[in-house]
């Protein structure tokens, strides 16, 4: 059984164009993230002292901040997302009080659940989509941190203190 996209948004709303936004949020949320690498390497090159010759040597006394220091607000964007698909809620339920206002059509339909299948469908996959696609960036890069950051210059705990931020 194959769902019509028409049948999980307002009727009227053009669900391709609500798409595309959410495509185009994720876009700039993950160009946004993507700051991450110039904090990373800033910190990197920190690490390191520059000796006659130009050859670089790790400096017995440098530390690594912490991957949360690192990572800053890399996700930002995808949580902003994540909370504008509560307005677009509030919007497909404020939409059916518009012109013809379908409401009380939505309100006597056999099915009692469709209007909010149409109201919150689009936005909660849009929701989950912007909280998995923040926790796949925040995986990655703490496998890029954890891999390209020399093992004397860690703290340990690393992966700890992601979840006392949170």
């Amino acid at each position: 059984m194959k769902i019509k996209m028409e049948r999980l948004v307002p009727a009227g709303i053009d669900y391709k164009r609500e798409l595309n936004w959410l495509r185009g949020g994720l876009i700039a949320a993950f160009i946004y993230s993507l700051g991450f690498f110039i904090r990373f390497m800033d910190r990197y090159g920190s690490l390191f002292r520059v000796l006659v010759g130009n050859k670089r040597v790790l400096n017995e006394n440098a530390v690594m901040p912490d991957y949360v220091d690192v990572l800053g607000d890399a996700i930002l964007l995808f949580l902003v997302l994540a909370l504008v698909m509560v307005a677009l809620m509030v919007y497909h339920y404020i939409y059916h009080f518009q012109g013809s206002k379908s409401i009380y059509l939505m309100r006597r339909l056999p099915d009692r659940w469709e209007l909010w299948r149409r109201c919150l469908t689009l936005p909660v996959m849009g929701a989950l989509t912007s909280l998995l696609a923040a926790a796949v960036i925040i995986i990655i890069y703490y496998g890029i941190y954890m891999l390209a950051t020399p093992k004397a210059c860690l703290s340990p705990g690393q992966w700890h203190k992601i979840w006392n931020v949170f």
